[in-house]
């Protein structure tokens, strides 16, 4: 699609490549993982992607710390984000997602943070990633600080505390509704978010879609932690409404191919994913409380 967010007819695979190689690297140890340690696997990850996502929208969507240049699409916001989409998606949830797994303490979390600081300067050597005002110094100390709140996290998760267990259903919905809609954007030209303050269109695209996203998944984690079967229909239409109020006052623009009915189909299929991530850790409980 050669339009001015879609994929690039000119991409360097130069750039790409190192982005592309990384991201196979992680997904083999996703597997890997996987393989070892079950369904537990999925459920960590998205902890990890959530709690994650919370950083990078300050960092990066609010105060632009930091670009990645992966030269995927060709709006340099749009191919900025999905480089970062790769680094708290992929990379580096997944290394806290195995060092949790495998119960693997400071030494190994200061090893991999120091592994993706050697990884950040070739990064900016090679002009795919720049640091504005954050700095290598602050990836290596703050990642084994990120490592340990997920193991910590997880842990407490594991021992049945509510409130992690229902954040965490809370970051299966966001970080559902966040990427779905990043790709509606990207592949579709679907869903642009504005209220007109900022002159960067797209930079005030990616500092509201996350308070959008995140209001739909508290509607969403509310519905799913307290509704009964018969009425988890209520949070639809919940959702439906908000959307309706965000599409009267123009906050969402629409394409001529998608409207405010075509979101639904998306908050039936998070709903539903949001449902099975709360009874996949009810199970996780109750295995380890009967253990």
């Amino acid at each position: 699609m050669n339009t001015l967010i879609g994929i690039s007819s000119r991409i360097n695979i130069n750039k790409s490549m190192p982005f592309i190689f990384l991201a196979i690297i992680h997904f083999l140890l996703l597997g890997v993982t996987f393989y070892k340690k079950g369904n537990k696997t999925f459920s960590l990850l998205f902890i990890s992607i959530g709690i994650g996502y919370v950083f990078e929208y300050f960092v990066l969507n609010v105060f632009k710390m930091y670009k990645y240049n992966p030269n995927i699409f060709k709006n340099k916001w749009i191919d900025s984000v999905f480089g970062a989409l790769l680094s708290q998606s992929v990379y580096i949830p997944i290394s806290a997602t195995i060092l949790t797994m495998f119960k693997l303490g400071w030494k190994w979390r200061i090893v991999a943070a120091s592994i993706y600081g050697v990884i950040e300067r070739l990064f900016i050597h090679w002009g795919i990633y720049k640091n504005k005002t954050w700095s290598t110094f602050l990836t290596i100390t703050a990642m084994p600080i990120y490592f340990y709140i997920v193991a910590k996290w997880w842990d407490d998760v594991l021992n049945g505390e509510r409130v992690k267990i229902y954040i965490s259903i809370f970051f299966g919905y966001w970080i559902s509704y966040t990427n779905i809609l990043y790709f509606c954007l990207v592949l579709f030209k679907k869903y642009r978010f504005q209220i007109g303050i900022l002159k960067e269109k797209y930079w005030e695209h990616f500092i509201l879609v996350p308070i959008y996203t995140c209001i739909s998944a508290i509607i969403g984690s509310v519905n799913t932690i307290y509704s009964s079967q018969e009425s988890k229909w209520k949070g639809l239409l919940v959702l439906h409404a908000f959307d309706r109020v965000l599409f009267k006052y123009k906050v969402i623009k629409p394409s001529t191919k998608f409207n405010l009915y075509s979101l639904i189909p998306i908050h039936l299929f998070v709903l539903f994913f949001g449902e099975n991530i709360k009874s996949r850790l009810n199970d996780y409980v109750a295995i380890r409380d009967n253990q």
